[in-house]
């Protein structure tokens, strides 16, 4: 159990609440194993970003996860967002021009850091090889938005536990703009950088 009510505030808690010589615990399950991994359970690609992103979360069994979720499209109809701004599509296409664009683990995670771009000029000499080295990223005078991308990105590349499906049911925890990042997010996550109008050639100088 947490007293905290936000994701940073829950993260020190469960890191002062750990046992020495023992793993740290989170506090729940971000996304089932089966509903991002294509390789198990492949399917074709999906027609849109929204049929994707309910194919993701078909897995999922939270009743108030997925009332926000049909909220949240039924809000949006066909025009869901791609990316936070044009800042944030500008990034992410500039980021991955030089990555494996077929890891979906990796593209996932870029997706959500290019998404603030105080976040992103943090973590991006902290990616190379095809890999993001999470624990040198240094996230002193984040915020609660950064702070929450951060978790979510580090969450899908590595199978971390710090944002629960639960915590993204919550409106009050999770904003409407970062929600809708992180169902991209996990879209891409399972079918790749088809889940959202991604076109390596345009790019802005």
């Amino acid at each position: 159990m947490y007293f905290s009510n936000t994701p940073s505030q829950k993260e020190f808690e469960k890191m002062m609440q750990s046992v020495p010589n023992f793993a740290p615990r989170g506090h729940g399950s971000f996304i089932p194993k089966e509903a991002l991994n294509v390789y198990e359970n492949p399917k074709p690609p999906p027609a849109s970003l929204s049929d994707a992103i309910k194919r993701t979360m078909s897995h999922i069994h939270c009743p108030p996860f997925h009332r926000r979720l049909e909220q949240y499209l039924k809000e949006s109809e066909n025009n869901l967002m791609d990316y936070r701004n044009e800042k944030h599509r500008i990034a992410f296409t500039e980021a991955v021009q030089k990555l494996n664009r077929k890891d979906y683990a990796l593209m996932s995670a870029v997706y959500l850091l290019t998404a603030d771009h105080a976040l992103w000029m943090k973590a991006k000499q902290r990616i190379g090889q095809n890999e993001i080295r999470f624990d040198e990223i240094k996230l002193q005078n984040s915020t609660e938005n950064g702070y929450t991308l951060f978790c979510s990105a580090k969450d899908l590349y590595l199978g971390t536990k710090h944002i629960t499906i639960k915590d993204l049911a919550d409106k009050d925890l999770i904003a409407p703009r970062m929600f809708a990042l992180i169902c991209n997010a996990m879209a891409i996550r399972r079918f790749g950088l088809g889940a959202i109008h991604y076109n390596e050639r345009k790019t802005d100088e």
